[in-house]
């Protein structure tokens, strides 16, 4: 399944790399949507905090928790506040657990996506490897037979 091809996962998190790095140099602040289960606070946040987090997350990186960013080699790491105490922690995120980046649009009034990782599989609910090659013929062999013009190529001759 392409979803779980590791030469495909390879190549988003080396374009995911260079749109975060182009963020951060160009002093554009930006949301990234994640995966709790590759993101890490230290300290740890309080039970209380820790409960509300969803298993897909969205943190806005902006004001000081923007300038805190920081790459290293295994993901990138912020300073972030949380609950209504702001309690501190610095979350550290796998790169495989950036789900996806968002950026605030001001004219449009919305956030556009920048990046998806789509393999990460907290995109699906199901993912199917058998029936992946017989639903792409079968999606192409739709595709082929919806346009009355095409019908000439299912007919054999004799």
């Amino acid at each position: 399944m392409i979803l779980k091809n590791p030469r495909l996962k390879k190549l988003l998190i080396k374009h995911l790399k260079d749109i975060l790095g182009f963020l951060v140099s160009e002093g554009i602040s930006f949301s990234i949507l994640c995966d709790i289960s590759k993101t890490h606070f230290q300290p740890s946040l309080p039970e209380n905090i820790a409960k509300d987090i969803e298993d897909l997350t969205l943190f806005v990186l902006a004001g000081y928790t923007f300038e805190s960013i920081a790459f290293e080699s295994f993901g990138m790491s912020f300073e972030a506040g949380f609950g209504v105490q702001n309690f501190g922690s610095l979350v550290s995120i796998e790169y495989d657990g950036i789900v996806q980046i968002l950026l605030q649009d001001s004219h449009l009034l919305q956030e556009i996506s920048l990046f998806v990782n789509i393999t990460n599989p907290k995109l699906y609910d199901k993912l199917e490897d058998t029936k992946e090659e017989s639903e792409g013929l079968e999606h192409s062999f739709l595709a082929l037979t919806s346009n009355p013009d095409n019908f000439h190529l299912l007919n054999k001759k004799q």
